[in-house]
Formats: C-alpha cells, structure tokens, sequence
C-alpha cells in the first residue's frame, strides 16, 4: 500500500502536537511495510525534496499572501485576506494533484489543512484517489481553529467562520474516511454537519512514546500544583490562578504552591506574573516537562477552550502525577473522575476550588490516584496500538474501494 500524508508542516518544522503525532504515525506505518511519503509546505519560493529519517517529504510553496509559520506580525486586513484566500485555494489545489499523480498512492491522509485549503480535498478525489481526514482540531470548522474568541468558547460559529468555511460539509462528501484524535471533536464537526455522509468514521486517541516515571511517593496531601504550556487566555490560566489565591488563602491552605510553566505572548504573560506573582505562586518559564512533573504533587488543566484531546494530560500521568482538568473538549476521555484526577466545570463558580481543596485536604486521595495514573493512560503511550488503528481504518479504505470498484464493474456489464 502507498499512502501520501498531507500537513501543513513536518519536521523539524512544528507548529504542534499534531506534527509530533503525524511523524510517529508516518515512521509507524513505513515499519510496517506502507510506501510512505509526506507533502507539506515551507517559506521558500520552489519545490524541495528531501529525506527525513529516512521518509520522503517534499516541501511545496505555499501560494498565499505569506507562509502561515512565519512569526510575522502582520496589520489587518493582511489576516483576513490570507484566510479569505485560504476558503479554497485552487493554486494549492493544483500542485498537491500533480504531487498525488507524481507519487500515485492508494490513499491520501489529510492532517491540519491551514494554507492547502479544502482544495486538497478536491485534489484527491479529482484523481480518484481516496482521502481520510485526521482531525487534530477545528480547523475545517473557524479560520482559528479553536472556536474560542473574546474568552468564551463560540457556541455558535461567528459571521466570519460561517463565511469562511462555506461550502466545507458538501467538499467533506469527497472524502473516504474521517478520524477524530478524540471523540469529542469528531462530534463536535459532526454536529455542525461536516464529514456525516463519509462511510468509514473512526476515534484515534494520539500516542506518545512516554517512558514512565521511576516509582513516586506521595505526601498525605497535595501540596504543589502545576500547570505546564502555552500562557494565553484559551488555556484557563488566570482563572487557576484566581481560583489558587482564593484557596491558598483560606485557614489552613498557607503551604500550598503553584507553579506556572511555560511562555506565552510577553504583554499578557508580563500581566499574569504583576498581578499573581508571589512566594506562593512561581512563574518557571520554559522548562522540560520531566523535571516539571517531578517538582509536583498534582497538574492542572484548566483550559476554557475545547481542547480536541489534552496530551500534557497524559505526559503527567504517565510521570504518576494526577491530573485536575477542565471537563472540555477530549479531556475527560483521559482523565478519569475519581480514578486518575478530578474533573471540574469551568462554567461552575467554585468547582476548580473544590477540586484543589479537596487534593489538599483528604488524606491518601493524592496516593490514591496516583497509584492509578501510569495504568489509565497505558494506551496512550503505545505508539503500536495507534499505528494498527491507522492501518485497520486504511484497510476499511482500501475494502471500500475495492467493493465500489466491483460494483461499478458489475454496473457496466449490465
């Protein structure tokens, strides 16, 4: 089988998670046999090939107003007029055939789309080959693609993402397969009407090669908390560290700490570290996650925003730290209330203080749930199972193909 994989970037250009992922699942698959070979785009103006651990990837152009991993400030209406182009790129649309015609694979696995635009869609099926979408967030649904703006969630999609995603359910119709990285954000595109008429629908959860942690012993009760990423207003951070202050500063709560790692951009990290720091609350910046979770007894999670599945989640499980997260988006499909972590309601006044005193207050439930971390995630950290969920759903593909094929024939013979 030879399958092309399609993503904005590859590394060692990283935007994310989703180009972590994508690579294991590019190396995974080539182990086991798939003619592999990735298209994605880079800032130069020509065409270049190369080898990356041993994987062809071939870096297109991107023809647009500017490459989108540029960090370039750029002044309105610049933005808009890059997503506007971006609705359906037919330039984009044009080099992708000549690549998925040059390389001839049996299958097209799509992964984040910002600069290919749906028109990778229209490339595949215009050559008859089969595509799968591999959603990693909400892209095909806000120009952004988090669906979060002005610091709520978007329960309904803004003018704009309706503008800009026009005609996105009926261009998903081409596609063969769709997989979600989480339940929760293949619901959430099934809900607004995308991807419902594709036949083969499936839940990946993403996999990290994650060596856990030596054993941990536990105090009888939590004491430091923490918070690992990135510093922005979708991820819950102020509100932990009012809901922190509030707790810390009740009878008996004196000792608690919190730590902040991470950075984010500098007017509203400078904020957060005027208004809250203190000799309770330390701001780490950038610091490697292992020695992060080896500093504290539980992470916090807190994001406001739908995360599509929450691996710094797993990343702290699989270290045996319990987790305390946000019931949003694909996070209460890896923390487990009662068994792993304690899950709260961002909309709720008073539940993240609820879960961080109760971590500081019950005597064994920190060791409690701890002795469950590294078991509830263990899949998560198998980059095997993952890769045969990928190749049993190419297989579906390929079946469906193969079926539509003998029907077509047995059409015309009749």
């Amino acid at each position: 089988m030879k399958v092309l994989f399609v993503n904005k970037l590859y590394p060692p250009e990283i935007g994310g998670g989703a180009e972590i992922t994508l690579a294991s699942i590019v190396s995974g698959v080539k182990a086991r046999g798939v003619d592999v070979r990735v298209v994605t785009t880079w800032g130069g103006t020509v065409r270049r090939e190369e080898s990356v651990d041993g994987v062809s990837v071939v870096r297109l152009p991107l023809y647009n107003l500017y490459w989108h991993n540029d960090s370039r400030r750029r002044p309105q209406p610049l933005p808009m007029l890059w997503h506007a182009i971006d609705v359906h790129n037919p330039a984009m649309g044009r080099i992708l055939r000549r690549e998925i015609e040059a390389f001839g694979p049996d299958l097209v696995s799509f992964h984040n789309l910002p600069g290919f635009s749906a028109s990778a869609w229209s490339a595949a099926s215009d050559t008859g080959t089969p595509g799968l979408q591999v959603l990693h967030d909400y892209y095909h649904l806000c120009a952004r693609s988090q669906l979060f703006r002005a610091g709520r969630n978007c329960e309904k999609r803004c003018t704009a993402c309706r503008v800009l995603r026009l005609g996105r359910g009926r261009s998903s119709r081409q596609l063969a397969a769709v997989v979600g990285i989480s339940q929760s954000v293949l619901d959430a595109h099934l809900n607004q009407g995308l991807f419902r008429d594709v036949p083969v629908r499936a839940v990946i959860h993403n996999a990290r090669e994650l060596e856990p942690s030596a054993a941990r012993s536990y105090p009888r009760r939590a004491v430091r908390f923490g918070f690992i990423g990135t510093l922005g207003p979708w991820k819950g951070v102020q509100e932990l560290l009012e809901a922190f202050e509030r707790v810390s500063r009740e009878p008996g709560m004196s000792e608690l700490r919190l730590r902040i790692a991470g950075t984010g951009e500098d007017r509203y990290t400078s904020a957060l570290r005027q208004r809250f720091e203190s000799c309770a609350i330390a701001f780490l910046g950038q610091v490697t996650s292992k020695r992060f979770f080896r500093s504290i007894d539980v992470l916090v999670v807190p994001s406001l925003w739908h995360e599509p599945l929450g691996m710094v989640a797993v990343e702290a499980l699989i270290a045996g730290v319990p987790v305390i997260g946000a019931a949003r988006g694909g996070l209460p499909e890896i923390v487990r209330e009662g068994r792993n972590g304690l899950l709260f309601d961002p909309e709720h006044a008073g539940d993240l203080e609820r879960c961080l005193r109760t971590l500081a207050q019950r005597d064994g439930l920190l060791a409690e749930l701890g002795a469950q971390a590294i078991p509830s995630v263990s899949s998560f950290g198998n980059v095997d199972r993952m890769v045969d969920e990928y190749l049993n759903v190419y297989a579906q593909v390929a079946a469906a193909r193969v079926m539509k094929s003998a029907d077509a024939a047995g059409e015309m013979a009749r």
